[in-house]
């Protein structure tokens, strides 16, 4: 899919699990329980000894930053979508704002926030912004080593498709 694909067909363009996230109450929670199902799904959440392992807590920090993140600078979050893309979790939150999140300048994080994009770059491989007129499209990847995670086998785990890897839009690189 090329970054013109990526612009026209705004939601839910990671082929996966997908999720509408209607109104910014419980959408950050909302978020955080199902992609924690799908982890879980995945035999990703917890590591060979039981406890949840680190990669998918930060996938869950993620999600929530994202999601938190629409709640408060946008019209709110319309949809999430998460896929496993060989030792990569591919995450991707759709919302009403049409433009790209910057980080906050130092002077200016505080009490009220100003750390979540930080937070979110500091955890991902790549983050893309994807605009269209109906609002954006963030995507993140994030490492997902399997041999953290349990020794189930996942349970029919839904996968990128050959050669998707997302659009070459904003790269933070």
């Amino acid at each position: 899919m090329n970054a013109k694909q990526m612009t026209d067909e705004y939601v839910h363009s990671v082929p996966g699990r997908s999720k509408s996230l209607d109104g910014c109450i419980q959408a950050p929670r909302c978020a955080r329980r199902t992609l924690s199902q799908y982890l879980s799904q995945c035999g990703l959440l917890n590591g060979p000894d039981g406890r949840p392992c680190q990669e998918a807590e930060d996938a869950l920090l993620v999600v929530c930053e994202l999601v938190t993140n629409a709640c408060r600078h946008t019209a709110g979050p319309r949809h999430m979508g998460m896929a496993l893309d060989g030792q990569a979790l591919v995450l991707e939150v759709g919302d009403r704002g049409r433009t790209a999140p910057r980080p906050v300048p130092p002077e200016e994080k505080g009490a009220s926030g100003g750390f979540g994009l930080d937070l979110v770059d500091a955890l991902v491989d790549r983050r893309t912004v994807v605009s269209n007129s109906r609002g954006k499209t963030i995507r993140v990847t994030l490492p997902i080593r399997r041999d953290a995670a349990s020794t189930r086998p996942p349970a029919s785990a839904p996968a990128l498709g050959a050669g998707e890897r997302g659009p070459g839009a904003q790269s933070r690189d």
